[in-house]
């Protein structure tokens, strides 16, 4: 099998990143201004943010959203504050098709069921 062809490709292959720079396989360093899709903002191996990666991973990586999880309680009542949308109802997921299939399953006044 071999991977779908959706974009032209850039003949580069990052191998290495830190802050705002990648290097390739060639050894060539570049400035990292790629703000594409599946991205974070704080650059490269910043240490705070492999701090928290180390530090949660030693305890769990990933669970379901059918259990209880502290962490997105948190994060949900620090978006409401951030985004002045305390009351607002959150739901975390993974990706576009998650997010579609359960927008569907929304109507106004709450949640319905899907017949199964």
């Amino acid at each position: 099998m071999k991977l779908f062809d959706v974009y032209s490709l850039f003949d580069v292959t990052p191998v290495k990143a830190k802050g705002c720079r990648i290097w390739d396989s060639n050894g060539i360093e570049y400035l990292d201004m790629y703000g594409g899709h599946a991205v974070i903002s704080v650059g490269h191996s910043h240490p705070l943010y492999i701090h928290a990666l180390e530090s949660q991973l030693e305890k769990i990586g990933f669970y379901s959203n059918s259990v209880q999880n502290n962490l997105q309680k948190e994060l949900a009542q620090k978006l409401g504050e951030a985004s002045g949308y305390p009351d607002y109802s959150l739901f975390l997921d993974n990706s576009g098709a998650e997010s579609n299939e359960n927008g569907m399953r929304l109507r106004e006044g709450g949640v319905f069921e899907v017949p199964r």
